[in-house]
């Protein structure tokens, strides 16, 4: 893999990739242990604008995908401008309803703006929000949010915001310690999905993670 990647795609799935910057050092993610996926590059230098994202997606968008999610290898909602037009983009483009895939910051990101209302405005059909752990010692511990521990209520603060404007759904990686029956508690609680997700690290990165909820 060499060039950057603004768009990649597997199968009938297509993802769009605004941005590598992100708010989180999760232990688990994974940029520890690859520079992109299913042979993509997604290690980007700059964010791209608005303008180069919508290119790319005119370029290698392709009828065949029934699949459409903003998730790379950032935080989407730090180059918000450019993840809105391109949800905008795949609207103009198609009936298919749009996912995005984040760590439920935006609040603290952009404090000055309502991004749940402008996510709805553009067209995200559904948001999954990785909450990751159920409380916020165990948050700071596993994500190393650069806001801090007040990064767990905020996330919760956003899910309750977006609920109404589209489909809401929490995802946790099940590692080992984590509690992921209370983490679950924590969704139905919000009125909300679970999605369970699968640990894709190595087993000596697995080993140091536990270190570090152990200690």
């Amino acid at each position: 893999m060499s060039e950057s990647n603004l768009t990649y795609w597997r199968g009938t799935s297509f993802y769009i990739n605004p941005t590598s910057r992100c708010t989180n050092n999760c232990l688990f993610c994974v940029r520890n242990f690859s520079d992109g996926v299913f042979g993509f590059n997604l290690q980007l230098s700059i964010d791209p604008t608005p303008e180069q994202l919508v290119d790319e997606i005119e370029k290698t968008w392709n009828d065949r995908f029934d699949d459409v999610a903003i998730v790379g290898f950032g935080e989407p909602t730090i180059n918000i401008e450019g993840t809105l037009a391109s949800i905008q983009k795949i609207k103009n483009l198609s009936s298919i309803n749009v996912r995005m895939n984040t760590n439920g910051q935006a609040l603290l990101i952009h404090p000055e703006r309502n991004i749940p209302s402008e996510l709805a405005e553009a067209g995200l059909d559904r948001i999954q929000i990785s909450l990751n752990a159920p409380d916020p010692d165990t948050y700071f511990r596993l994500c190393q949010p650069s806001f801090g521990r007040m990064a767990f209520d905020s996330i919760l603060e956003f899910a309750e915001k977006c609920k109404p404007l589209m489909r809401v759904e929490l995802s946790a990686v099940n590692i080992p310690g984590v509690d992921m029956d209370a983490c679950r508690s924590i969704a139905d609680r919000l009125g909300v999905e679970f999605r369970e997700r699968v640990f894709k690290g190595t087993e000596g990165s697995l080993e140091g993670i536990l270190r570090t909820l152990r200690s």
